[in-house]
């Protein structure tokens, strides 16, 4: 099921809320949004994401963070609701923008309207142009809206080239590997035009496909298994509390770190919380421990 508006009315909602922002923020500076990324997995399937590369057709650019500057969390929000409404009107399954500080991850998250599986955007572009490199979309079985309708795992596929932590698309997320990165980026900006979010990132882990992190909507059990597992996954211990009342976000991607070849069935993941609706990130680094005792994924 999907929970989006259709045609105008999505429309109009991505307009006020522009209008709306733009009072409190006008005249902020707004980066170029850099570049697309797709990862596939389903649960259905053991195929996953396997490169990553930039959506020329998105006008989306390849320069590093380094090269934009900072924005507040404010800044940011604008400048994902302002991308959401200029790529809405070239194509209506966006949903939402993401957007991860000091890496080139910061573009529109589309998902396919209809589709009974996460293989139509896994080699097109976010306007569905035929693309190796994909795009970052949403798996298909997630609910979407504003945050009390977001299903208790949204999760996000991006692709990715190899494990260069400089390369493209999802690459950049093995920059959480980094601990001093980890702690000093603790923040995930993933909206809907319905809602403004902040996520705290609570995970980052290798896993096999057999681990069903992707599920969108587990029961609460099952939704505590998986922050379970992924807390004894996870390269660094993080101090977020995590509940079944929570709601997290899942990025996953590939990785060539396990099995040097594509296809293969492993996937690298950062997971991160949803926080209260009003919260405002702040720069000072968070507390992240190494993990003594990782749960190495399954061979």
């Amino acid at each position: 099921m999907n929970l989006r508006k259709n045609g105008k009315s999505f429309l109009a909602i991505l307009m006020a809320a522009v209008m709306a922002l733009s009072l409190a923020a006008c005249g902020d500076p707004e980066p170029a949004p850099s570049e697309d990324e797709s990862s596939k997995t389903s649960s259905s399937s053991s195929s996953g994401s396997s490169t990553s590369s930039s959506s020329s057709s998105s006008g989306s650019s390849s320069s590093g963070s380094d090269s934009k500057p900072q924005m507040t969390p404010a800044e940011i929000q604008k400048h994902m609701l302002d991308g959401m409404v200029a790529h809405y009107a070239k194509n209506e399954d966006t949903v939402g923008w993401i957007y991860v500080p000091n890496t080139t991850i910061d573009e529109v998250v589309v998902q396919a309207i209809g589709d009974s599986s996460n293989d139509y955007y896994m080699r097109r572009d976010n306007l569905k142009n035929q693309n190796f490199d994909g795009c970052y979309f949403m798996d298909f079985r997630a609910y979407i809206g504003s945050r009390d309708k977001l299903s208790k795992n949204t999760v996000i596929y991006g692709h990715s080239m190899d494990d260069n932590p400089e390369g493209k698309l999802f690459s950049q997320l093995k920059k959480y590997l980094d601990i001093d990165f980890a702690r000093e980026n603790p923040y995930i900006y993933f909206s809907t035009p319905e809602s403004e979010m902040v996520w705290q990132v609570f995970a980052v882990f290798y896993t096999e496909v057999g681990f069903n992190y992707i599920e969108p909507n587990p029961s609460n059990t099952d939704f505590l298994n998986i922050i379970t597992d992924a807390r004894k996954r996870s390269q660094f211990n993080f101090d977020v509390d995590v509940t079944a009342n929570d709601k997290i976000l899942t990025l996953s991607t590939c990785t060539y770190h396990i099995v040097p070849t594509y296809p293969n069935d492993y996937r690298y993941v950062v997971m991160a919380k949803l926080l209260p609706s009003g919260t405002q990130p702040t720069s000072d680094p968070v507390k992240v421990e190494a993990n003594p005792s990782i749960k190495a994924p399954a061979q």
